[in-house]
């Protein structure tokens, strides 16, 4: 009898019972807090967005460098203009700052929205500021300097892996 009872309950606690979920990681990027801009119109903020980026250019590329004075690597320039023009703050890799962002697709790129590129076998290894018209400023690599590149530019559009924006709907 305590055996029936045991089996019975046994089933009617397992039939009740939920599977404990298990976490999936989709992405690299999933644990990225997201940044989103909705006190700023898009139009507005991208004027100074691209004014700043656009006083960079010539800057030397510099490994990990965010400065003005002493250089910048790409992801270092877009967090450096965000803050500068619109005093936010973004995540300091480009696969952190693709993490943060909303993913928007490229017909719909605005000025001031970010593009990425896989420049060395990970999906959000290099990043630049769309500034209109199919171009984009970056920070490229060693021995370059902060410069305006197509979208369509053989190299980068083979490596395009996306864009995101930080600003609301």
């Amino acid at each position: 009898m305590r055996l029936w009872l045991f089996i019975g309950l046994l089933s009617v606690l397992t039939a009740c019972s939920t599977p404990t979920p298990v976490a999936k990681k989709t992405s690299p990027v999933a644990n990225t807090p997201s940044v989103r801009i909705a006190e700023l119109d898009h139009a507005t903020a991208s004027s100074e967005l691209m004014l700043q980026s656009m006083s960079l250019i010539g800057t030397p590329y510099r490994f990990g460098g965010s400065s003005r004075d002493t250089g910048f690597d790409c992801s270092g320039m877009v967090q450096y203009v965000y803050q500068t023009a619109l005093g936010v703050s973004l995540p300091r890799t480009a696969r952190d700052m693709a993490g943060a962002g909303r993913s928007i697709p490229k017909n719909q790129l605005k000025v001031g929205d970010l593009v990425f590129f896989n420049t060395n076998g990970k999906k959000f290894s290099h990043v630049g500021l769309y500034i209109g018209e199919n171009r984009f400023i970056h920070s490229p690599s060693k021995n370059k300097t902060i410069r305006i590149n197509y979208l369509s530019d053989k190299y980068y559009a083979s490596r395009f892996t996306g864009a995101r924006t930080f600003f609301s709907k």
